[in-house]
């Protein structure tokens, strides 16, 4: 059987098919500093019914109950060491799975140069040369966090290309000429990259069963997995 029929019935169908629109909760590990905020407050505006609570002590499995009782689809769980973000982990709800990828290179709006102020349509997600079967479900699972109704008068896009399995991530408006071809690109930021460390079935489990992991050594110039 195709990816595509695959794709009708897999957890994340509801969104793309636009039966639902995705709601996300977003909090941080425990005893998160500065730089968890910041980033934060870039992804609040751009992914349209995300919510942020603040962690205080609940575990994990504590967060994905509550989550799931209100009808959230996804949570984000940012995490930083010495105020350097080092991790990022996707939980889709309501079985997973579960993606945690290594975080980096993270630039808010402010610090990009002549950078666009964000609008409040739903921007059109572009999903770029995710390219092999875990590619695909990896593309799909972070495409999932946007509706998939997109406001084309808004202008907006969210990119991301995935490079070498390094997923870089984009935000930008286009900009028309008067004949209403495109002209250009603005940036309106933030900008970040993800490196998946692991995908995960079901919810977050102390004892978790992987669907994909990368091993040390994995990381050969030749080898990528997306």
């Amino acid at each position: 059987h195709d990816i595509a029929e695959e794709e009708q019935r897999d957890e994340f169908a509801s969104v793309f098919n636009g039966e639902i629109d995705p709601k996300v909760l977003i909090t941080t590990a425990r005893n998160p500093l500065q730089i968890c905020y910041s980033f934060i407050q870039s992804l609040l505006p751009m992914i349209p019914k995300s919510i942020y609570y603040k962690r205080s002590e609940y575990d994990i499995r504590e967060i994905v109950k509550y989550a799931k009782r209100r009808a959230f689809s996804d949570i984000l769980i940012v995490k930083d060491d010495r105020n350097q973000l080092t991790t990022l982990t996707h939980i889709h709800l309501p079985n997973g799975p579960t993606a945690v990828y290594r975080l980096t290179s993270f630039v808010p709006s402010d610090d990009i140069k002549d950078h666009g102020r964000r609008t409040v349509h739903i921007p059109e997600v572009i999903l770029n040369r995710f390219t092999t079967q875990l590619g695909h479900r990896v593309g799909r699972m972070l495409g999932a966090l946007w509706p998939h109704r997109a406001n084309f008068e808004g202008r907006q896009a969210v990119t991301l290309h995935n490079q070498r399995d390094f997923i870089f991530f984009r935000f930008h408006r286009y900009q028309f000429n008067q004949d209403g071809s495109r002209a250009a690109l603005q940036e309106l930021g933030p900008r970040f990259t993800l490196k998946m460390r692991n995908l995960q079935k079901g919810t977050f489990d102390e004892d978790p069963e992987y669907e994909w992991i990368r091993k040390k050594g994995m990381g050969t110039r030749t080898s990528f997995y997306l």
